[in-house]
């Protein structure tokens, strides 16, 4: 008699217990997100716009893979929907997902062009511009997944999670077929925001070597403070990827056992989700825990300029937009 992997068993159980907590946690922060960008008008740059539909992607994929997918599941030993329905919640929550990958070029972008176009900036990321940008990236990430899968979900070929292996898996029946190629599409994305983040660290290093020689205007500081603050949290969340694509094409190979599949696959991908909301709350003006902390620290202007004999306070950052 084949073993049941349920809440009977520790592994299980555990699993269960880190997936509701990691879940839980994420949909709490990236929800923080949503609430403040939709309820403070000083909210509407283009950068929290980006910000806004990132969370939102993130709620929808804790929400429909994990919270009410995977983790019943691996608490029951069987999947409470049909194996049609499973699959999609799956299929919708990888589209989602690549749709973020996309957004890592556009972020790229938006950065690059704030520290290299600052008086071109309004125009080219307009709020109107940033939206109509990330609805169609998510539009036709669906619209793509939809049309490929259509064929393959009539022939009974689903994606399915294992509460043996705790990971999710494409049948791999005869004529069946994967057509996502997403590792082409994240090497490519992932070249592309690597040399624009490498060109806008560069010119961001250079106006903080600038600043040391001549004199800056007050404006133009608080600019580039904030363009390098968005700059690092832009970092952050790009390394939270990085570590997912090494984990997921390289290190699950390592082993087949359910510990290291579950850690270096769902757990991985649970985390990237969750702690991309916190670190958006981390640098939120509004929901900072961060913000009492470091409201008395001195920074040194970074921009152009013979240094002040006065330092400049972090608190003239939350008049930035």
């Amino acid at each position: 008699m084949s073993q049941v992997y349920n809440y009977t068993d520790p592994v299980n159980l555990g699993v269960a217990f880190l997936m509701a907590t990691i879940g839980t946690f994420g949909v709490i922060c990236n929800s923080s997100i949503v609430c403040i960008f939709l309820k403070e008008k000083s909210e509407k740059t283009a950068f929290n716009t980006i910000c806004f539909f990132r969370a939102t992607s993130n709620i929808i994929i804790l929400t429909i893979a994990f919270l009410t997918n995977f983790l019943p599941k691996t608490l029951l030993g069987y999947s409470p929907y049909p194996d049609v329905i499973e699959s999609w919640l799956i299929h919708i929550s990888h589209t989602l997902y690549l749709g973020n990958e996309y957004q890592i070029v556009l972020i790229a972008i938006n950065r690059f062009c704030a520290v290299f176009l600052p008086t071109k900036y309004a125009t080219i990321f307009s709020l109107f511009n940033i939206t109509i940008i990330l609805v169609f990236i998510y539009i036709f990430r669906i619209a793509k997944k939809i049309y490929e899968l259509l064929p393959e979900s009539a022939k009974g070929c689903h994606a399915l999670f294992s509460t043996n292996s705790l990971t999710w898996y494409f049948s791999t029946s005869p004529g069946c077929n994967s057509t996502e190629n997403a590792l082409e599409m994240i090497k490519c994305t992932f070249i592309m925001m690597a040399i624009l983040n490498f060109i806008t660290f560069l010119k961001i290093l250079h106006s903080y070597k600038k600043s040391r020689k001549t004199e800056t205007v007050v404006g133009a500081r608080k600019r580039m403070c904030k363009n390098i603050l968005c700059f690092l949290q832009t970092i952050l969340q790009d390394s939270l990827y990085f570590i997912d694509m090494t984990f997921t094409f390289k290190l699950s190979s390592w082993s087949t056992n359910r510990i290291w599949t579950y850690f270096s696959g769902t757990f991985v991908w649970e985390c990237l989700h969750s702690f991309d909301g916190f670190i958006m709350i981390i640098f939120n003006e509004r929901l900072s825990f961060l913000k009492t902390k470091v409201k008395h620290i001195n920074i040194l202007p970074i921009v152009g300029g013979h240094l002040r004999q006065r330092l400049v306070s972090l608190t003239t950052l939350s008049h930035l937009k």
